[in-house]
This record gives structure tokens, C-alpha cells and sequence, in this order.
């Protein structure tokens, strides 16, 4: 069963839809309500939480839609703290590829802030591409960096 619900964060709107219970997208975008959201409460407090500098840590059921090296790299980016940043390069070592293709992988991040895939930079420390826009992936790493 699939369920959505739209949350407004300091940044935006946001579209969350669940699987059975599990999240498997989040959207930064400015989208149509898609229903109640009944079944989604606790996933829009933890992201509210998370705006507020309050969650550092998630706690929802996650199963995103992909290829098995996309859900390795998603899986590599979990373990990231928060407040801290790694390179595309650690990315890859730890789920078997090439920087190139863990940035693509999480090009294709269905779930961003969740599976944090802002805190992945370049290996000059250069903030590298976000899915979402470049100035939404700043303001992440400087909500996490003030909120430590």
C-alpha cells in the first residue's frame, strides 16, 4: 500500500511517499498534495526535527528503489555521521565501485536528507553535485555543521 503526504521545511516543500510502511522517495519540490499522509506522521517529525537541528539521527524504515551497487553506495552513505562529510572516492571504496559511479548512484538517491547523500563532497573538498540543486546541499551541510 502505498501512501504520500507533503511536508513545507524552511526550504521548500517536500513530497515523502511510503511503500508498506517504509519511506521509498522524498522529493524536494513544490509539488500537489498527494493525499492525508495518515501513515506518515512520524516520517514528517523526524524531518521536522531534522530542520530544527534536533534529529541527528533517523529512525524510519527506508527501502529505496534501485540497482544492488545503487543500494550498497545508499547504504555506505547511512553510515556517515551527522555533521560530517566524506569523498565520492570513500563512497566507492566502501561499496565496490569508481567515484564516478557512486556519484551517479547517488545521483539517483530517491531519499535524499534520509540517506544523506548531501555530506558527500569531492576529494578537493569542493562541494560535487546534489540531485537537488547545489544550494539546497549547502544548506544541509550548514544546518548539520551548526547543529553538531
Amino acid at each position: 500500500m502505498y501512501e504520500s503526504a507533503v511536508i513545507e521545511v524552511p526550504i521548500g516543500s517536500i513530497a515523502i511517499t511510503a511503500k508498506n510502511g517504509a519511506i521509498i522517495s522524498l522529493r524536494f519540490e513544490n509539488p500537489e498534495k498527494y493525499g492525508d499522509g495518515a501513515g506518515l506522521k512520524t516520517a514528517e517529525r523526524e524531518i521536522r526535527e531534522y530542520f530544527a537541528g534536533k534529529r541527528k539521527k533517523f529512525t524510519l524504515p527506508v527501502e529505496p528503489e534501485g540497482t544492488e551497487y545503487q543500494k550498497r553506495v545508499w547504504k555506505a552513505v547511512m553510515a556517515i555521521p551527522y555533521g560530517e562529510t566524506r569523498t565520492y572516492r570513500w563512497v566507492a571504496d566502501v561499496a565496490g565501485g569508481s567515484p564516478r559511479s557512486a556519484g551517479n548512484a547517488l545521483g539517483a538517491n530517491p531519499i535524499p536528507i534520509i540517506i544523506p547523500c548531501h555530506r558527500v563532497l569531492r576529494k578537493d573538498g569542493s562541494i560535487g553535485g546534489y540531485s537537488s540543486g547545489t544550494e539546497i546541499k549547502r544548506y544541509l551541510l550548514k544546518l548539520e555543521l551548526e547543529n553538531r
